[in-house]
């Protein structure tokens, strides 16, 4: 059964780890059935310390696993969304948010299919760690739905592996938006970004 799924059927195997992200140490619940429960991710590592965020930024973290990337930025931002499908992924996330201090005056947590609870909503800052497993099908879904929920001048930034479909996606995110900047090569995953330019 793999982390994507709704319900993981896995055995439990509750864990807490913790990592240095935007200069501050977090601390997460985990366990299995969940995506990389053992240690924080390489490429959310990568695409979290290469972000560009505001104050009146609202993020909207899709696929959120157990909320590294959404907790790791709250303190920065006017507000987080996160979502995933993973029933488990969502309760870890909300003791996590505990875990971690944060306010949840500014955090929301949906369980649901990427977008599906957040349809009505805008954002100026949507963010992802695709699950590559799930298929190309899936993360051009996040790309072509997340350009509808951006605002004008609105970014969606994603981390994908150089050599699983970083050249493709790129040039989706090109189809998509007109425009894609890669804004880092590091550890064999590249950061991609493409900003919303509205109606020309």
């Amino acid at each position: 059964m793999h982390y994507f799924s709704e319900n993981p059927d896995s055995k439990h195997d509750e864990s807490t780890i913790s990592g240095m992200l935007r200069g501050k140490r977090f601390s997460f619940k985990t366990d299995s059935g969940v995506f990389s429960p053992k240690k924080i991710d390489k490429g959310t590592i990568i695409l979290v310390e290469e972000l560009e965020l505001s104050k009146d930024d609202d993020v909207l973290d899709v696929g959120c696993g157990y909320g590294v990337i959404g907790i790791s930025i709250a303190d920065e931002v006017n507000s987080v969304t996160m979502t995933d499908l993973n029933n488990r992924s969502v309760g870890l996330t909300r003791k996590n948010i505990k875990l971690n201090g944060k306010s949840e005056k500014n955090i929301e947590v949906f369980q649901g299919d990427l977008f599906e609870k957040v349809n009505n909503k805008k954002y100026s800052v949507i963010i992802s760690n695709p699950p590559i497993k799930a298929g190309k099908e899936l993360i051009h879904k996040i790309i072509s739905k997340g350009h509808n929920l951006l605002n004008e001048n609105g970014s969606i930034w994603v981390v994908i592996q150089t050599k699983h479909g970083a050249k493709s996606l790129t040039k989706y995110m090109e189809e998509i938006f007109g425009n894609v900047e890669t804004v880092t090569i590091s550890g064999g995953y590249r950061v991609l970004k493409s900003v919303n330019m509205g109606s020309e």
